[in-house]
C-alpha cells in the first residue's frame, strides 16, 4: 500500500493480495462465529432433551408407582373379602353344629364362641360319663356270665349277691344294681325308701335280667340341688341292700 498526493487529496491504494487475506481472516471469524452459535444451539437442545428425558422418566416412574399401589390395594382388598367370606362361612357352620337353645338370643359371634367352647365341655364331660357307665354295664354283664364247668352247668354261688354302682347322670344320680335273681323278687321298694332318706327322688326304675341275674337301672334326682357325695351313697346302698 502507498499513498500519491494529488490535488490535496489522499489516495490510499490497496494491494489485493491483503484484501484477499483480509477477507479470508473475516470469512474464518464469522465461520468460528456460526459454528460456536450452532455448538451453544446443540448444546442447548441437548440440555432439553435430557431435562425432558428426565421429567419423563420421574413421571414414568411416578406412574409405575401410582399403578403398582393401585394394584397392591386391588389385591389386598380382594384377599380380605375372601377372608371374611371364609370366616362367615365357619361361624355359620359352627353356629349350624350348636343347640338353639345355647345360642337363643344370643347374635354376637364372640358370644357364639363362648358357648361353643361350654358345649364341647359338656359333651367332654358326658362322653366320660357314657365311657364310665359303660364299663360298668361290661362289667355286670361279665359278671353274670359263668364259665361252664367240665359237666356243662354253671353256679352262682361264687358271685356276690349284691352289687351296686352310683354314677352322676346328665339329669341326676343313676344307681345300677346288680343281684342274683330270686323267687320272691327284689325288695325295690326297700331301697327307694332309702334313697329318699339320702335325698333323693326316684324318677325312673328299669330292670332286664339275663343269666340268672337281674339288673336294676335306678334314675333319680336330688331334693335340694345339692351335691351328693357319690361314693358315700354307695357303699350306704351298698351296706344296706346286703343286709335285707
Amino acid at each position: 500500500m502507498y499513498q500519491s498526493q494529488h490535488n490535496n487529496e489522499v489516495i490510499f491504494d490497496q494491494n489485493p493480495l491483503i484484501i484477499f487475506q483480509q477477507d479470508e481472516i473475516l470469512e474464518d471469524l464469522l465461520l468460528d462465529h456460526v459454528l460456536m452459535d450452532c455448538s451453544n444451539f446443540a448444546n442447548e437442545d441437548t440440555k432439553k432433551r435430557k431435562r425432558k428425558s428426565s421429567t419423563g422418566v420421574k413421571e414414568k416412574n411416578i406412574d409405575d408407582s401410582s399403578n403398582e399401589y393401585k394394584l397392591r390395594k386391588i389385591m389386598h382388598r380382594d384377599l380380605e373379602r375372601q377372608r371374611r367370606q371364609e370366616m362367615a362361612n365357619l361361624y355359620a357352620s359352627l353356629r349350624s353344629l350348636l343347640p338353639p337353645e345355647n345360642i337363643k338370643g344370643k347374635r354376637s359371634i364372640s358370644d357364639h364362641m363362648h358357648e361353643a367352647v361350654n358345649y364341647i365341655q359338656q359333651m367332654q364331660r358326658k362322653i366320660k360319663e357314657l365311657q364310665i357307665r359303660r364299663d360298668q354295664l361290661k362289667k355286670f354283664s361279665d359278671s353274670g356270665i359263668l364259665l361252664s364247668s367240665d359237666n356243662g352247668s354253671s353256679s352262682n354261688s361264687d358271685l356276690p349277691n349284691f352289687e351296686v354302682i352310683v354314677n352322676r347322670g346328665r339329669d341326676g344320680v343313676e344307681i345300677l344294681i346288680s343281684s342274683v335273681s330270686k323267687d320272691e323278687g327284689f325288695p325295690l321298694s326297700k331301697v327307694f325308701t332309702e334313697l329318699l332318706e339320702c335325698g333323693l327322688n326316684v324318677v325312673s326304675c328299669v330292670s332286664t335280667k339275663a343269666n340268672e341275674r337281674a339288673l336294676y337301672r335306678i334314675q333319680s334326682s336330688e331334693v335340694n340341688d345339692s351335691s351328693t357325695d357319690l361314693s358315700l351313697l354307695q357303699g350306704r346302698l351298698a351296706n344296706f341292700i346286703n343286709c335285707l
